[in-house]
């Protein structure tokens, strides 16, 4: 019926033209108004995307309960070069954490604001707001330590970059030397700014391996060895290396050691249980880091596992020269530590095939620090030759000999025909030390 309300429609119908006139002015001014304040909002938007004190000012009069807009006029208060305005800038601040107090953005710059007028306590009490709002996020605990820092509150400065570092690698070598200018307390960098975090810790070790500190090293080492986190071998590649290269071996081979009893790589073996060499009987893939066989690529020469040829089952080393230059090749080898003035024995299986001109591929011993001390190569292997042929090579190290590098080595070629091409195939490798009654080889 019109005129009457409908339970199920909740339907209305309004009879009198003064009452339909008054709700269709209402309806009019609902919509103006809402019309207008888009309208208004979208100006300041547009007003923002091109900032300067001016369009941002008349952003806030458009769209006053915008606390973003507040916070960049607040900025350009703060931070114009040409027309500093600190208590301008202060008072949007304000205005900003009023309307988005748990927005940590907006107490940061109330603390950037206090410490510019040297209110430093006021400036802490900011920073706290935004440390509790966003306790885990490194954007905001990072100027957070910066300010803990300047106020010669270390403590305080590195509990947060420990924050930063467990969430982003961005700040790592930075704050890495910032910690080791704020204190040389190496246990407590190591306690209250590294967190147990494999990435960071691996980050921190080569920091200090760059700077030389092998001690301070050693100690992120074993933490990083004892932790729960499994890596991989090739993650201390780097760090080996530079213990080699800093004539550290008994740390750099303590490192391998530490490696194999965490199970990460197989201890010597294969054809001799006293084989010092690591893989001599290439049956394990190939780890590419010291005290383990290492390939360095060189162009127009392949070297890798063959399953198709080799002495014991079912891998050998095969390398293969295309003719195409006159090598001085000495890109398979490892390192093996070893004892100062002890009797070795070197012995392998070698297997040629094509190799051309007279100076062909051999086994090479010699001291890793100072090859006057100990160099010391086996028979040279040209052409073809009958199956395998066992090489055997005995010497002494030298008095001050700790590392040695056995290499695949071929020596440039004096003559006209020097390109060298064919193929050589190494198998069961051992270097064993001799017993000492033997007396020198």
């Amino acid at each position: 019926m019109q005129g009457e309300s409908k339970e199920d429609g909740l339907e209305f119908r309004i009879k009198s033209v003064p009452a339909r006139r008054a709700l269709m002015a209402l309806e009019v001014a609902v919509l103006l108004g809402a019309v207008g304040w888009i309208v208004k909002v979208y100006a300041a938007y547009e007003l923002s995307r091109n900032p300067s004190v001016e369009n941002f000012e008349l952003a806030v009069r458009l769209d006053p309960g915008n606390g973003e807009h507040r916070l960049k006029l607040g900025r350009l208060y703060q931070y114009n070069v040409a027309d500093l305005q600190p208590e301008k800038a202060a008072e949007q601040f304000r205005r900003a954490a009023q309307l988005n107090p748990s927005q940590p953005q907006v107490w940061l710059e109330l603390a950037a604001g206090a410490e510019f007028q040297g209110k430093m306590k006021e400036a802490e009490e900011f920073l706290r707001r935004a440390d509790s709002l966003a306790p885990n996020s490194p954007a905001y605990q990072w100027p957070i330590a910066n300010f803990y820092l300047l106020q010669g509150n270390i403590g305080e400065a590195f509990r947060h970059f420990r924050v930063v570092l467990a969430g982003t690698s961005r700040y790592d070598g930075i704050i890495f030397r910032t910690a080791w200018k704020a204190s040389e307390d190496t246990e407590r960098i190591l306690r209250d700014v590294i967190p147990k975090k494999l990435s960071t810790e691996f980050s921190y070790l080569y920091f200090l391996s760059s700077q030389k500190k092998f001690t301070e090293a050693h100690a992120v080492w074993e933490r990083i060895v004892n932790g729960p986190e499994p890596f991989t071998p090739q993650r201390c590649a780097g760090y080996i290396e530079a213990l080699i290269n800093a004539r550290r071996p008994d740390q750099a081979f303590q490192v391998w050691t530490d490696m194999q009893e965490k199970g990460l790589i197989r201890y010597p073996g294969g054809v001799a249980e006293d084989n010092l060499l690591t893989n001599g009987d290439f049956e394990d893939e190939m780890v590419n880091i010291a005290f383990g066989w290492q390939i360095a690529a060189l162009e127009g020469v392949y070297a890798g596992l063959d399953v198709t040829t080799y002495h014991s089952p079912g891998h050998a080393l095969l390398v293969r020269f295309a003719g195409t230059q006159n090598l001085h090749y000495m890109h398979v080898y490892q390192h093996v530590k070893v004892s100062p003035g002890r009797s070795y024995r070197l012995q392998a299986f070698v297997k040629t095939e094509g190799i051309t001109t007279e100076s062909g591929p051999r086994l090479e011993v010699r001291d890793a620090y100072d090859a006057a001390a100990l160099d010391k190569v086996t028979e040279n292997l040209i052409g073809n030759t009958t199956g395998w042929n066992p090489t055997l090579l005995d010497f002494r190290t030298g008095p001050k000999t700790e590392l040695l590098v056995v290499s695949l080595t071929r020596f440039p070629s004096r003559k006209l025909d020097s390109l060298i091409a064919g193929k050589v195939w190494v198998d069961d490798v051992r270097l064993t030390p001799l017993p000492e009654s033997r007396g020198r080889p």
